[in-house]
């Protein structure tokens, strides 16, 4: 039989998103730069006896087929044909859900990557991200990792310089959940193109930590936010308090998770404390590559 697997499915963050007009299909056109985080969910990979897989999640709320796990598992078992050998997935999550960090669909391109080397396909990451861009706009760029700008739905994907080692501060309010179909509605078209991300690509294709943490303290690097923060005035307090840290605080996604970069491991350590004390989850976690993904 084959050996059980163990597969990271790294969170990212939006260093920067631009919402563009609608698309005739009724999804937004978005130009985004994500890189991925140390912070992540656990794929466990294993045989059984019995054809096909069962799924298991360590949140019960999560465990059912609709999952993209499953839905993932679904697409490539009918990619690949009959007769794969069983195997069990487990899901054990350790990124916050409906945060904007875009947990699922990174469980989702883990699974589709894990399974193609369980089930030995051979298939081209091409291949999976076409697949993945069937059930999820952010599945492959969670395939490809790293740093990296997307377009259209987000399925279009141009690798960027990586960006260097940082540390990440990380948090949310508790008890805030957000729906990310409201947030877009919510959106005045003259809010679309704002803020233009080509500041961003220059700090990150000059390699510039100047020009990276000036765009950050603009305070507004995420068209989303400007509809999000007038429909949730405790998230524009969270806000404010993340900023008394002395650090610069810019939404990932369609929220409510914030984060801000920083090379100065003790501040970043006291920004975790204090947003714990006060309620808050948070996470101390740092920047990642595809090459510091671990598979066991």
């Amino acid at each position: 039989m084959h050996a059980a697997m163990i597969i990271r499915a790294p969170a990212k963050i939006n260093l920067g998103l631009t919402v563009h007009q609608r698309r005739p299909d009724g999804f937004h056109e978005i130009s985004t730069v994500m890189q991925q985080l140390s912070l992540s969910d656990t794929i466990l990979l294993e045989p059984r006896r019995e054809q096909g897989y069962s799924f298991f999640c360590s949140d019960p709320v999560l465990s059912g087929n609709d999952n993209l796990v499953c839905r993932a598992a679904a697409l490539l078992s009918k990619k690949a044909g009959p007769l794969l050998p069983g195997v069990k997935i487990s899901l054990y999550k350790g990124i916050p859900v409906a945060a904007g960090l875009g947990g699922g669909s990174s469980d989702a391109a883990a699974v589709l990557k894990g399974l193609n080397d369980f089930w030995r396909l051979g298939l081209s990451t091409a291949v999976l991200m076409d697949l993945g861009s069937q059930i999820g706009s952010d599945i492959p760029y969670c395939l490809q990792g790293g740093t990296a700008l997307a377009r259209g739905r987000g399925e279009k994907i141009t690798p960027l310089p990586g960006l260097p080692f940082y540390w990440v501060v990380l948090a949310l309010p508790p008890g805030l959940s957000i729906s990310t179909g409201q947030v877009y509605s919510a959106l005045d078209p003259a809010q679309y193109r704002h803020p233009p991300l080509a500041p961003l690509l220059r700090a990150l294709r000059e390699r510039q930590d100047a020009l990276l943490f000036d765009w950050f303290s603009r305070g507004m690097t995420n068209t989303l936010e400007k509809a999000i923060l007038p429909l949730y005035p405790r998230l524009e307090g969270f806000k404010s308090r993340f900023s008394s840290l002395g650090l610069f605080p810019a939404m990932s996604g369609s929220g409510p998770a914030f984060f801000a970069l920083t090379g100065n491991l003790p501040a970043a350590r006291g920004a975790v404390r204090a947003l714990q004390e006060t309620g808050n989850r948070a996470f101390l976690c740092w920047t990642v590559s595809p090459e510091q993904q671990t598979k066991e």
